[in-house]
């Protein structure tokens, strides 16, 4: 069991655990309690780490983060877990997580929580050998105790025993920053971006040193530059749209309720299940085109022929099929769509932004290889679409 859980605790630990998911609500002994619950957590002690994040709650209950460090050490739980426990793990996440962020929207662990939950394909960045990953949680365990001399040593060896596993230069730059080094931490994390330029959180906390330093517009180009690595990392999009709202130029977000959902089953057949506050609203322009759009997905997702379309194609097909339904129905009827987030959907499509819409707006990982692509023909497409609508997940 502990060689799993170690590598459990190494893939959640690349979640934004330091610097960028301070709770300003959760000071004093929920500061302490929470520190010490994520201790225990990296060291596989996590009955004992529940104790302390509930003590953390009853301490300070406006706060977010005694929630998402609990959320997160659920998340760890999960991937050594029996399969019978998993539903139970993964409930006790998702239900944590939508309770921090409740309390605070922008909590960046707990959006990171539910978008590994929701999102189940493997990360792109590389993971740590055995090695590595053993000192990684004693990096981060002495991090959490803000011993920053004792974790910067443990992650400069982790950058020897994996000079590819960029995380640790994340760990090591963030010392500095902990301790108001800017230049230093920013050396590091620049480090960590150069040696995956997909590290999201790399780019995010690069944005952090380069802002504390008064270097805004490099800072944003940062944040931009994390998001065309990772577009659905909230955390990132929070940050530049709080950076754009600095300025005057307010992001908005899309804010989309798909409302229908699609499920294969064992006998590889499709079923589509509609949210219960909109079965009794079906019939109208909006809910035609959410049914358009699961239909065409189910019919993507269970075709027969070779080859099978991408998990991209099989998103970008449906979408091309819901809003034809939907101008359909508008030149039948006169009838238009009303969510907003639907039409600006539609205004996309007709500028011939339909790609960059899904990619952007609705990123997921199993899309990399499509994204890939595109980015390599349009390597600034991400910052052009987002100076262009102003919208965000």
């Amino acid at each position: 069991m502990l060689r799993p859980l170690i590598a459990a605790i190494a893939l959640a630990l690349a979640l934004p655990l330091a610097h960028a998911d301070t709770d300003p609500a959760c000071s004093g002994a929920c500061a302490s309690l929470v520190a010490e619950g994520r201790a225990l957590t990296v060291q596989g002690k996590l009955a004992d780490a529940l104790a302390k994040y509930q003590a953390a709650a009853a301490a300070a209950p406006k706060a977010s983060a005694p929630l998402s460090a609990a959320a997160h050490m659920y998340l760890v739980a999960l991937d050594p877990a029996k399969p019978e426990q998993a539903a139970a793990l993964r409930k006790q996440a998702e239900g944590l997580a939508r309770g921090a962020l409740k309390l605070k929207p922008d909590d960046p662990l707990a959006q990171e929580v539910l978008r590994m939950l929701l999102d189940a394909t493997p990360s792109p960045l590389h993971q740590p050998n055995q090695a590595a990953a053993a000192a990684q949680n004693e990096a981060e365990l002495r991090f959490s105790r803000h011993d920053y001399a004792g974790a910067l040593a443990q992650y400069q060896q982790v950058m020897r025993l994996d000079p590819q596993y960029s995380t640790a230069w994340v760990g090591a730059g963030d010392c500095w920053y902990m301790q108001r080094e800017w230049a230093k931490a920013e050396a590091l994390f620049r480090r960590a971006t150069e040696i995956e330029a997909r590290n999201g959180q790399a780019w995010r906390f690069l944005s952090d040193a380069l802002v504390e330093q008064g270097k805004l517009a490099e800072g944003e180009a940062a944040l931009l530059s994390g998001i065309a690595a990772d577009p659905a990392q909230l955390p990132s999009w929070n940050k530049l749209a709080g950076l754009r709202s600095r300025t005057g130029h307010p992001l908005t977000p899309l804010a989309l309720r798909r409302g229908v959902s699609v499920g294969i089953g064992a006998d590889g057949k499709a079923t589509i299940s509609i949210d219960g506050d909109l079965q009794k609203t079906s019939e109208t322009p909006d809910n035609a085109m959410r049914l358009a759009l699961a239909m065409a997905e189910a019919k993507a997702r269970t075709a027969k022929d070779a080859p099978k379309p991408s998990p991209f194609e099989v998103e970008l097909q449906a979408w091309q099929l819901a809003l034809q339904v939907a101008a359909e129905a508008n030149a039948a009827s006169g009838k238009q769509l009303s969510d907003p987030a639907l039409l600006k959907m539609q205004a996309m499509q007709r500028d011939g932004q339909l790609e960059p819409a899904i990619f952007v707006l609705l990123y997921k990982e199993a899309y990399r290889p499509d994204y890939e692509r595109w980015l390599a023909a349009h390597p600034d497409g991400v910052r052009a679409f987002v100076d262009r609508y102003a919208l965000r997940p």
